[in-house]
């Protein structure tokens, strides 16, 4: 929405009616801002929470491929909004685990690997260099696994949402 503000600057009235039609202008878009916020983070969280329920969290050797449970929220403090995709298979599913999928040690298939540390065989005891490994469940039971291929829930959202920031722009603030 683009506003005209005329202004009779021998006037004192209209420099007043100005000041306040610039007050509410301000706070419009204060508004307008804070729902593109609240829209662009629901977007990125339903389709990353998309992509975690079809993801596999891990490939078991003899036994069926293991769905994750990841829970994908939306916290806001009023100035911040964050996308948080909670569970213990997220980094998983985000970035990989094991060569057998994702491509040599220290790669990644994610952008953000490196950027955060989650390189393919940096972490789980380094394991993930191994093209099948083992670990024990909770019930002291031995599994062997490939690991898991990188889905990348929420870089895509992000990308995706990225791809469309201007017409979801235009949307919210052409809305009245």
């Amino acid at each position: 929405m683009s506003k005209t503000i005329h202004i009779d600057v021998f006037n004192p009235a209209s420099i007043d009616a100005a000041i306040r039609e610039i007050r509410e202008y301000s706070k419009w878009v204060k508004s307008k801002a804070a729902e593109l916020q609240e829209r662009v983070a629901t977007l990125i969280a339903n389709s990353a929470r998309t992509v975690y329920n079809n993801s596999i969290a891990d490939d078991l050797i003899d036994e069926s491929m293991v769905t994750g449970n990841v829970a994908v929220y939306i916290e806001n403090d009023g100035n911040v909004t964050l996308v948080i995709a909670d569970g213990e298979d997220a980094i998983f599913m985000e970035f990989g685990a094991g060569v057998f999928y994702n491509g040599p040690v220290g790669s990644s298939p994610n952008p953000w690997g490196a950027e955060f540390g989650y390189t393919i065989g940096s972490y789980g005891k380094g394991n993930g260099a191994k093209q099948v490994w083992g670990f024990k469940d909770a019930n002291g039971e031995l599994h062997l696994t490939h690991g898991v291929p990188a889905s990348m829930p929420l870089y895509k959202a992000v990308q995706s949402v990225s791809r469309d920031i201007v017409q979801i722009a235009r949307e919210v603030f052409a809305s009245a």
